[in-house]
Parts: C-alpha cells; sequence; structure tokens
C-alpha cells in the first residue's frame, strides 16, 4: 500500500530530473495568480502544520533562496503546510456550504479514526518548473494508510468526483518557493538549488490533522478551520 522510502526517493530524483536543467536555463513556470491579489478558488482539504523548529529551518532555507531570487514568492510561516490529502480541488466558482463541509468532515472523521502519529523526515529539496518544496519521507505507512482510507472515505459517501483531479498524491511534500516572474539569475539560482539539494532540515511529527476550506495557496488570509482532528499518540 506504502511508498518505500527507496521509491519515493526515486519519485523525488525524477522531479528533480524533469525540473533542474529547465530552472538551469531559466525556463520557469510563473504563476502569475499569485500577484493578483486575493484568490477566489475554493476547495476543501485535510493538512498538517510544520513543527516550529522544522518551521524555523525551513525559514532559514527561505532567506537563501530569496536572497538569491528576491522577487519570487516565499510562503509565509503561517502558510506552510503539508496536504495531506486534497479532498475537494480548489477552483473557481466551486460552492462550498455549511451541509457540504460536515459531509466531508464526516468522511475525514472516519478516516482518521485510529491512525498513528505520522513521522515525516525532511530532508533536502525538491523541484518543479514552478515551485521549490521541501522533500519529506515518511517514517512507516502511517500517512498513505490515511490517505487510503480517506479515498475510501469519500468513495462510500459519493465525494470522490474532484478526488486527485490534479494528481494522485504519494509526495510528503510542503512547497515553500514559487515562481512568479522570470528568473533573474537563472545559472546562479540553479547552483544555489544543487548545493541545498540535500541539505538535512529536520523532523516533524503529525499528531493532528486539520481539515480547512482553502483557496490554492492554502493561504492564511483566506482559510477557515473546520475541525482539528487527533490522531493516535
Amino acid at each position: 500500500m506504502t511508498d518505500s522510502s527507496g521509491s519515493l526517493q526515486e519519485h523525488y530524483d525524477t522531479m528533480w530530473e524533469h525540473a533542474f536543467g529547465a530552472i538551469a536555463r531559466g525556463d520557469v513556470d510563473c504563476d502569475t495568480r499569485l500577484a493578483a491579489g486575493p484568490d477566489p478558488r475554493r476547495g476543501i482539504s485535510l493538512i498538517a502544520r510544520p513543527c516550529p523548529s522544522l518551521q524555523a529551518r525551513f525559514d532559514g532555507l527561505l532567506d537563501r533562496l530569496a536572497g538569491a531570487e528576491p522577487r519570487q514568492y516565499r510562503y509565509p510561516a503561517a502558510d506552510m503546510h503539508m496536504t495531506i490529502l486534497s479532498l475537494l480541488t480548489a477552483g473557481a466558482g466551486v460552492a462550498i456550504h455549511p451541509a457540504l463541509v460536515d459531509d466531508y468532515l464526516a468522511a475525514a472523521k472516519a478516516a482518521v479514526d485510529g491512525i498513528e502519529a505520522i513521522e515525516i523526515d525532511f530532508g533536502g529539496i525538491a523541484l518543479s518548473r514552478g515551485a521549490v518544496m521541501a522533500r519529506g519521507v515518511p517514517r512507516g505507512p502511517s500517512l498513505e494508510i490515511l490517505r487510503e482510507r480517506l479515498r475510501t472515505a469519500l468513495r462510500e459517501r459519493g465525494l470522490d468526483a474532484a478526488l486527485d483531479r490534479r494528481y494522485r498524491l504519494v509526495t510528503a511534500h510542503m512547497t515553500l518557493f514559487r515562481f512568479t516572474e522570470p528568473l533573474r539569475d537563472a545559472a546562479r539560482f540553479a547552483a544555489l538549488l544543487d548545493e541545498v539539494r540535500d541539505q538535512p532540515l529536520g523532523i516533524t511529527r503529525i499528531e493532528e490533522a486539520k481539515l480547512v476550506v482553502n483557496d490554492w495557496y492554502m493561504s492564511s488570509q483566506s482559510l477557515v478551520r473546520v475541525a482539528a482532528l487527533p490522531l493516535r499518540a
């Protein structure tokens, strides 16, 4: 059921191979929506937050990335998150009413019941052409078990129409840095990425999953907290 750490690392390596050369050439995917004001897209997600010590390490890494490319978008500490599963993918015109939220909450509660706390080891970064992510590897199967239980709970309730619409989530990454405009010095930035590729960042223990109504970026200004669901210690 669960990815081994080896196969997950292979997945991250493939992501790197697909993106690193393009970034080094300055061929980045710029997200112009970030500069356009509040994001109207809404969805429902189950997320986890990094512990304070890991959050501080992420901020230190972001200081280096932003020092090289200061006009890109760095996630503020309050917005840092790991998506356990996007239950309803954020989109324009998605109507999220209280009864729908209650249905998703019931599915999340059923899936979380009895799941052990999840430990994630973050070491180094992963890439796409649009973003830099902290690279996480779960310790044990709890994260993938929870994701599969969520998918099952949603299907049983007829709530799976928008499930895994963007992609089937298998990683444990946290997006930290997005490109919003062309790079000032692509070669220099690529050299920095290569330098921090395997930089140890730390471990976080997820003892609580949070069900939220969110925009595409999980911005704290628009996020609505629905419930905190404890995991088994």
